[in-house]
């Protein structure tokens, strides 16, 4: 008698099981070995303004926690856009990631800017890393001295008070654009390359305010050349305990702030994301990184993946209902 043969769709699922297994092999070694050469973070903003300092101080304690050099590299423009994009599309091996703000993921996509990403599909969320509060403030001459007085003067003056920020979709953008909401007003946009260059405008009287992190504005609070009104959170903070927040003067919706963490390009081995996850929840936990982010104005906060995604997805639909009556408006 001839043996047997098994029918062929078992041969073809025992050939691709095997293939699978294969396959998976180079994946887990790399994973087991991962980081063994220098890391590239990415900061979609130029030096100097807080997404920066904030990626800097996670890169420094990043590298200590994973025993590898980690590389911050600036790539600045459209938004943030442009850095998304490099990110998009690098390698999935763990190597290139980027310190992402919930601007860049969730609002762009909703503004005139161009996009070259999907924001669900092209990237592999690791973790959040801070929250940074913004202050509003405007420049000394400016004649409002609380919130309310800035909303009258804005009602009286439509487009007459400029707002620097650090472009469509940056964190002091998506302030502007919460104001304007809740205190039906209209402001003028002035967008700069960096969060520092538009406070340096508000200083020299440029442009009348913008939002911006405590580190950022408190120098020039303290001499006198700006003016800070509210912090535009839930409560006050730490590092600016005199200024009122948003909640307290009845304005409880106008929360504004940088969230921003780590992604990577969509496809990472699910071993590296874990590494990177953990090493992340170790940083925000060691009490030296948390007094860095405190001293610039930051709240540590990590965060698995999921939660990081399920984030995102929020923000998405958020920033569509407010962005989209603009777009159908035009």
């Amino acid at each position: 008698m001839s043996a047997t043969r098994p029918p062929r769709r078992g041969l073809t699922a025992l050939v691709t099981v095997s293939a699978a297994l294969l396959s998976s092999a180079p994946f887990a070694a790399h994973a087991a070995g991962y980081p063994d050469k220098p890391i590239t973070l990415v900061v979609p903003f130029g030096a100097g303004g807080i997404t920066d300092l904030v990626a800097r101080a996670t890169g420094k304690a990043l590298s200590e926690q994973l025993g590898q050099s980690i590389v911050v590299e600036n790539r600045a423009g459209a938004g943030g856009n442009i850095a998304a994009d490099f990110v998009r599309r690098a390698r999935p091996d763990g190597y290139t990631l980027m310190f992402a703000t919930v601007g860049i993921l969730a609002v762009n996509p909703h503004t005139d800017i161009k996009v070259n990403f999907d924001s669900a599909k092209d990237f592999t969320y690791i973790s959040l890393v801070g929250s940074t509060p913004h202050l509003l403030v405007v420049n000394a001459n400016v004649p409002a001295n609380t919130l309310p007085d800035l909303i009258k003067l804005a009602q009286r003056k439509p487009d007459a008070i400029s707002v620097g920020t650090a472009g469509v979709g940056s964190s002091p953008y998506q302030g502007m654009r919460v104001l304007q909401d809740v205190a039906k007003v209209e402001f003028l946009h002035v967008p700069f390359k960096s969060g520092a260059e538009s406070v340096t405008n508000v200083v020299s009287g440029q442009v009348n305010m913008t939002f911006e992190a405590t580190p950022q504005v408190m120098p020039f609070v303290t001499s006198g050349k700006v003016r800070a009104l509210a912090v535009a959170n839930p409560r006050r903070l730490s590092t600016a305990p005199h200024v009122p927040a948003t909640a307290e003067l009845g304005f409880p919706s106008l929360v504004s702030g940088s969230v921003a963490g780590l992604i990577g390009p969509a496809g990472l081995d699910p071993a590296v994301v874990r590494k990177l996850n953990a090493a992340v929840a170790t940083v925000v936990a060691n009490p030296k990184f948390k007094e860095t982010l405190v001293a610039q104005g930051t709240e540590p906060l990590a965060s698995s993946p999921e939660q990081f995604r399920k984030l995102i997805n929020e923000e998405n639909q958020r920033w569509s209902a407010l962005l989209g009556a603009d777009n159908k408006a035009k």
